[in-house]
């Protein structure tokens, strides 16, 4: 206080017209004016400097005025410097943050005047302070929203050119692209002169588009000033990118529109990480609902928990469309409800949750029982459920009814069994054939012997010996017919080329007196194909099958003609085809020609195993044999004989 009266009084006296100044000062309240000595300690202080800088005349008188400024500025002596620009130049003007007694900061305009006597000695400085921060943040208003897009452009060039995290460019009022930044073109992919000029919605997807989205942004924009939004927008490459974007629209002195500034940053790893933050804070909030509506979802196992001592504490859908039962009518209850008795009474329940215990996990299969008594294959697998302390808080129990595979198992060992029990009856056959041709032979030695020694006298009988000799000729074909069928089953005959001229000439020899007792005409037709690639004598019993059953049922009134023909299918299969004139086949009798001892007409003689035999030999090669037939007209079959290419 005492060096503020004496710069006050040795000023007046040396200047005792300056009084004004005094008066002049008290009355001011917009600025704050006052008096600083030599060495910047405060002598005066206005009501202004209180209003503006908000401290007593005692809280500062004396002190220096370094206290108004931020602690950068003292750091680099800045108030110093000011003092000493004033005396250097007789006058120092500034702008910048200055700090209130509460500690916010506010923008100032101080004018520093160095103040001297009559006799040039310095007395101290006058300072001047405005608060401007109404100003300033007007001007910065004015500077973000740029007066004229095209007085602006170098300013906004000046502002955006160095900014490489950011995409920063300026639209025309009707949202076409006017300039481009380095960060536009490291975020969306497009060089300046690539985008300059084309509407903006080419960073928008196609839905996007189509609803009219970036028209509505810069309708927003318009209407309020500014809009900001968060979305995907996409690169020049096709690649997506999670965007935030801020539309300012521009106005002139005359508030017409002029353009837009547009900004955009790219956020694609912060959505990310937030997905993943979220995803993973959701996860371990709703991972137990998740579990129990997964659970609960699943109908083809049967998920169930049980605590410590086996009780069902949890039971999905599938558990209730495998076992039965609803929720209600089994938690509380015993796992073991679900076992046979002979399974609980000895006790395996207990079995599979100390073995679950002991080996981290139990795995079985077995019968296990339905609520309506019925019983099912189960695979079971228990698992214990340990806290993060490693305490057993109970059991995880997936059952899966395999009950059909169990069946298909079933009937797989049955039909091995079928297929052993059936090569035992072969064996039998083959034997038993084998083991019948010498008593048929003997017979048939006896036979012509007691013919011999009855002479003439056999010539009454002669009808029932002939029908004696025509049974042990049929009883002796029967068993050479089995014998074929039964050598097929054992038969690893090798491939060879075989000719069908050749093998049909053998046939014929064969059949000669069939032939001639027939006058049967056997005919080649056309052959788009000789040579066949196939089990010799088995294609020899086909054929010869063949032809020989297209004799025996020839038609009554006209010879049989039989027609050998083949031919190569457009599948690529060779068809090898013999057609008859005879009796035909009726329809209902067509699936059935190839069973055995099977005979359309039973007033022909034969056996029944001919067709049989074919269809075996085919069945066993992998090839297939139709029929076509007309009852009274005559029948074709046709052989395919399947990878001849291969």
């Amino acid at each position: 206080m005492n060096s503020e009266l004496e710069l006050v009084s040795r000023y007046n006296q040396e200047n005792p017209t300056e009084d004004i100044y005094r008066l002049l000062i008290e009355g001011i309240k917009d600025y704050a004016i006052f008096l600083l000595d030599p060495e910047g300690r405060i002598a005066t202080w206005n009501a202004g400097a209180k209003s503006i800088k908000q401290y007593e005349p005692a809280d500062v008188l004396g002190k220096h005025f370094s206290i108004f400024y931020t602690p950068e500025a003292i750091s680099k002596n800045y108030p110093a410097y000011e003092l000493e620009q004033a005396l250097k130049n007789g006058r120092f003007e500034d702008e910048g943050w200055r700090v209130r007694k509460d500690g916010i900061v506010f923008w100032a305009n101080v004018i520093f005047t160095p103040i001297y006597n009559e006799e040039g000695k310095h007395l101290g400085f006058s300072k001047i302070t405005r608060d401007l921060s109404e100003r300033k943040k007007a001007e910065d208003d004015l500077y973000k929203a740029y007066e004229e897009l095209k007085d602006s452009e170098e300013r906004f060039r000046r502002l955006v050119e160095g900014v490489t995290d950011y995409a920063i460019f300026m639209l025309d009022p009707s949202g076409h692209v006017a300039t481009w930044n380095e960060g536009a073109r490291r975020i969306k992919g497009y060089e300046a002169h690539e985008i300059i000029g084309k509407y903006f919605a080419k960073f928008y997807s196609r839905e996007s588009v189509l609803t009219g989205f970036p028209e509505y942004e810069l309708k927003e924009a318009k209407a309020h000033g500014r809009f900001e939004d968060e979305g995907w927008r996409y690169r020049k490459d096709g690649t997506a990118f999670w965007a935030n974007v801020i539309i300012t629209a521009i106005f002139n002195e005359k508030k017409e529109l002029i353009g837009f500034s547009k900004i955009t940053r790219d956020l694609t790893e912060k959505k990310q990480l937030e997905e993943q933050l979220f995803r993973t804070n959701e996860e371990l909030r709703e991972s137990e609902e998740k579990s129990r509506l997964m659970i609960d979802s699943v109908q083809d196992y049967a998920i169930l928990m049980l605590n410590t001592e086996g009780l069902i504490v949890s039971w999905n859908t599938g558990a209730e469309r495998i076992k039965g039962y609803t929720a209600q009518e089994v938690i509380g209850k015993h796992f073991s409800l679900f076992y046979p008795r002979e399974a609980i009474e000895n006790g395996f329940p207990a079995f599979e949750l100390s073995k679950a215990i002991q080996d981290g996990r139990f795995e079985d299969e077995g019968w296990r029982v339905r609520k309506d008594g019925a019983a099912f294959w189960a695979n079971v697998v228990l698992s214990p459920v340990y806290n993060s302390d490693h305490r057993l808080l109970g059991f995880a129990k997936i059952t899966r009814d395999l009950t059909e595979r169990r069946r298909n198992e079933d009937l797989m060992q049955k039909n091995k069994e079928l297929v052993r029990i059936n090569n035992d009856l072969d064996n039998f056959v083959y034997t038993a054939s084998h083991d019948l041709k010498s008593p048929i032979a003997n017979l048939e030695g006896l036979l012509l012997a007691l013919k011999e020694d009855m002479g003439k006298e056999c010539i009454p009988h002669q009808n029932i010996l002939s029908m004696m000799g025509s049974s042990l000729e049929t009883l002796r074909k029967v068993i050479n017919d089995l014998s074929e069928v039964t050598k097929l089953q054992q038969a690893k005959d090798q491939a060879e080329q075989v000719s069908l001229h050749t093998l049909l000439e053998e046939v014929k020899a064969n059949l000669r007196d069939s032939i001639k007792n027939s006058n049967a005409e056997i005919m080649v037709g056309d052959l788009e194909f000789d040579s066949l690639s196939f089990s010799r004598k088995n294609l020899r019993s086909i054929l010869y099958n063949l032809v020989s059953n297209a004799i025996k049922y020839k038609d009554p009134q006209r010879a049989p003609k039989i027609t050998i023909s083949s031919k190569i299918a457009d599948n690529g299969d060779y068809v090898l085809s013999v057609t008859d004139n005879g009796l035909g086949i009726p329809a209902h009798q067509v699936s059935k020609i190839f069973a055995m001892y099977k005979r359309v007409h039973d007033h022909v003689e034969g056996t029944g195993i001919g067709l049989y035999l074919v269809k075996k030999i085919l069945d066993n090669s992998g090839d297939d044999i139709t029929v076509r037939s007309e009852l009274g007209k005559g029948t074709a079959f046709h052989v395919h004989f399947k990878n001849q290419n291969s």
